[in-house]
């Protein structure tokens, strides 16, 4: 008896939980007809300004009625070749309104929040640089290069933001336009107002504004005559999801949570702990949600919302929340703002050792120093000496070498907290002076990077639902029962924004929509 025919006889009364009186098999494929429907993307006439300035302006779509139902929406705009846009920062917030009822609200920075938070691994490089993303697409072209088609500082030709309303995420959510006679379908823009950056190799953190041109797109979907005359006729009932959410950025131990409606998961972001004095964002301190004054769970620490529950609910861990990596990651772009620091030289031989190089965190405060950028724990850095003890070196003596530090305790200089970790050897031969010395990091252990956009906060996520991405409920908790929610904190700290994701249902009959539940 053959191996696979031994296993097939080997049944018991388990198996009758397993393939008893089965239902399915694995055999024969099944599928179901669809109805006859087509697709294509047109683009949206804008009423008010099209052009992103360095001031707010807006602008508004009324949806046309091209197609029957309208899915997908998309931001566009050609690609700076000199200064690049940055996606991220082409819309302030959007407003999607029906019948002139606001049905939903985002904002820039819930736009790049879902991003990170529903973009698997597979597509998040691509996301990235649709939106514009990349730093390196601002690497200037060769010296003295001019730009051409053959010599750009970016290939990227235009840039897309997909807008992340219910019927733009789901063909089943897809608005029945048919079915709006009476009513219409807008979108109400505030553009950005620095959506390019400085064009000289940094990252795009919109330090410089642009003025491009937007457009919008929508993808529409035809239905075939049977179902195109139902979807006119009958009334229609979705469950759609929506955004509430409240702007803090003032310190606190607990922040009041004014919200309705079955919500399906809370998200709130704070700031970099390395970019803000600790006092002020949410490092150590302890959070939890208290409901009508009863603990809804015991205080968690930051890592609970920021690593455990996106990876237990969601696609994907937001890049930014990851604080550390194995292995040191180029810096990109490569940091040249550290300069040197209180070197110490030896008079008895004309070398540098590495225990005699100190760096300071805090560059303004150390002697012969100027302020840049604080070295972290992991960092590689490029040391280049660029001077001698009264006198300068020939270009062909400078020496460049990389070395790893780590942090190391000074009591009687509390400034000077980072110090070279090699072994104290001769690095250079040649006697520098302090101000004959320059650091650069290149590398970093500690260097947080968002997965598919520019957000520089920490995502703290908690949710109520099994799997909050998926339409399906699978739990929520309704605020609109509670009285009195709060985040508490165990010490004060510093929340930027708190968004709640709910539920409501959108009602569409005798031409018109509305929306069941309002606030």
């Amino acid at each position: 008896m053959g191996g696979g025919l031994m296993q097939l006889v080997a049944y018991g009364a388990q198996d009758i939980y397993l393939t008893g009186n089965p239902q399915i098999t694995f055999f024969k494929v099944v599928y179901r007809r669809h109805t006859n429907f087509a697709m294509e993307v047109i683009q949206q006439t804008i009423n008010g300004t099209s052009v992103v300035a360095t001031s707010a302006t807006t602008g508004t779509v009324t949806i046309s009625r091209n197609g029957d139902l309208v899915g997908r929406v998309y931001v566009r705009c050609d690609q700076d070749t000199s200064d690049g846009i940055n996606g991220d920062k082409l819309i302030t917030d959007v407003t999607l309104e029906i019948g002139g009822q606001q049905i939903d609200k985002h904002t820039s920075e819930w736009l790049q929040v879902y991003a990170e938070l529903t973009t698997p691994a597979s597509k998040a490089d691509a996301y990235k640089y649709l939106t514009g993303g990349f730093s390196n697409e601002l690497i200037p072209a060769a010296d003295g290069a001019t730009l051409t088609t053959y010599n750009p500082e970016t290939l990227q030709q235009s840039v897309m933001v997909p807008l992340q309303f219910f019927f733009c995420r789901n063909p089943g959510l897809a608005l029945p336009l048919i079915a709006l006679q009476y009513h219409e379908v807008k979108l109400k823009f505030t553009w950005g107002t620095d959506v390019a950056t400085k064009g000289t190799g940094v990252s795009r953190d919109g330090t410089t504004g642009g003025t491009p041109t937007v457009e919008v797109w929508a993808d529409y979907y035809y239905l075939d005559t049977d179902e195109r005359r139902r979807f006119a006729q009958v009334s229609h009932e979705y469950l759609i999801e929506q955004l509430q959410y409240q702007t803090e950025g003032t310190a606190n131990t607990s922040y009041k949570l004014n919200f309705n409606h079955p919500v399906k998961e809370l998200i709130w972001t704070t700031d970099n702990p390395h970019d803000t004095a600790e006092g002020s964002t949410v490092i150590s301190q302890k959070v939890k949600l208290q409901l009508n004054g009863h603990d809804r769970f015991a205080q968690q620490d930051r890592e609970y919302f920021q690593i455990r529950q996106p990876l237990d609910h969601h696609t994907s861990v937001p890049g930014f929340n990851i604080k550390e990596v194995d292995d040191p990651v180029m810096v990109a772009p490569i940091d040249t703002t550290v300069l040197t620091h209180n070197a110490t030289v030896a008079t008895t031989a004309a070398k540098l050792e590495a225990t005699q190089i100190t760096f300071h965190e805090d560059c303004v405060a150390a002697a012969n120093a100027t302020a840049g950028t604080a070295v972290r724990n992991g960092d590689i850095l490029r040391i280049v000496v660029g001077g001698e003890d009264g006198d300068s070196i020939a270009a062909a003596e400078v020496m460049s070498h990389i070395v790893q530090i780590k942090s190391v305790s000074d009591d009687s200089n509390p400034v000077c907290v980072f110090a070279t970790a090699i072994p104290a050897a001769q690095i250079f031969t040649k006697l520098v002076d302090d101000d004959g010395m320059n650091v650069t990091i290149i590398g970093r252990t500690q260097n947080p990077r968002s997965r598919c956009s520019q957000l520089l906060r920490d995502v703290n996520v908690y949710s109520f639902a099994l799997k909050p991405e998926e339409h399906q409920p699978s739990g929520t908790c309704n605020f609109s029962r509670i009285d009195n929610a709060k985040l508490v904190l165990s010490a004060s700290g510093l929340i930027q924004n708190i968004y709640a994701v709910n539920y409501n249902v959108l009602r569409i009959m005798s031409g018109m929509g509305g929306m069941a539940y309002s606030n």
